[in-house]
């Protein structure tokens, strides 16, 4: 592990070697020299977090690049081509986004590269029975024609990821629909019951308001039309609880 590019590159890197530098005492005349403005002494610059790889460039600038994990990596999500990889390509070089290049081209070149694999393995097999020292050729040339259709396919990706995009938009606006519309047939049924209530509730009024009348000219029996109103409205009570469930249990 004293190779930094293998430390860097390996799967579990250990932390930077510059980490020590970052104690109690300079990180706190760090923050002390900021603070007051000062010229950062080069010891104290170094403790600065780098800028952004992009800071300062243009829209028209090559996007920057950075390291991480031993690999060299571009800010822009950018396709490299087979040939700035330096592996020969099998498949023309037209476009789809060109103008009047054939968007099918890529499943032309696919299927074509699929029947020179299954060549080129059915060589390999025949070299193998014949002359087997003659194997990394063929391996070389099955490794490439794999590389050219794993990179037809990755052209692929920026459409794929906006059908995924769009399949799941679409699932959420169906699954939002569906929870509105389960509130809107909550609130129907519960308008449904409070009507059924207000119309029991205005039955049960003029009832009680008819016996309350007749009751009133009768003094001696006062005592029996009011037991009579609260059996009454007892009643009323437990047929509007009865007409509540029922009207739930009809709705759900």
């Amino acid at each position: 592990m004293d190779d930094p590019s293998a430390a860097l590159a390996s799967a579990f890197p250990p932390p930077p070697s510059f980490y020590k530098a970052y104690t109690t005492d300079t990180t706190k005349a760090l923050t002390n020299a900021l603070v007051s403005g000062e010229l950062l002494p080069h010891d104290l610059a170094g403790l600065l977090p780098p800028p952004p790889p992009d800071a300062g460039r243009g829209p028209d600038d090559p996007p920057a690049t950075y390291r991480n994990l031993g690999h060299k990596w571009s800010t822009k999500d950018i396709l490299p081509t087979l040939a700035e990889l330096g592996i020969p390509e099998l498949f023309s070089n037209a476009s789809s986004d060109e103008a009047g290049a054939d968007p099918s081209y890529r499943v032309s070149e696919l299927k074509q590269l699929t029947k020179s694999l299954l060549i080129k393995y059915l060589e390999l097999v025949g070299v193998m029975g014949i002359s087997p020292e003659q194997f990394p050729e063929r391996v070389e040339e099955i490794r490439i024609i794999l590389i050219n259709m794993h990179h037809l396919l990755n052209e692929y990706r920026p459409h794929q990821a906006r059908e995924s995009l769009i399949i799941m938009m679409e699932e959420q606006l169906e699954r939002k629909t569906a929870q509105i519309a389960k509130a809107q047939n909550a609130c129907e049924n519960m308008q449904s019951v409070l009507f059924s209530l207000d119309a029991m509730t205005s039955a049960n009024s003029i009832q009680h308001g008819l016996d309350i009348k007749v009751s009133q000219p009768v003094e001696s029996e006062g005592t029996r039309n009011l037991d009579s109103i609260g059996r009454t409205s007892q009643q009323s009570s437990k047929d509007r609880d009865l007409l509540v469930w029922d009207s739930l249990a009809t709705k759900s």
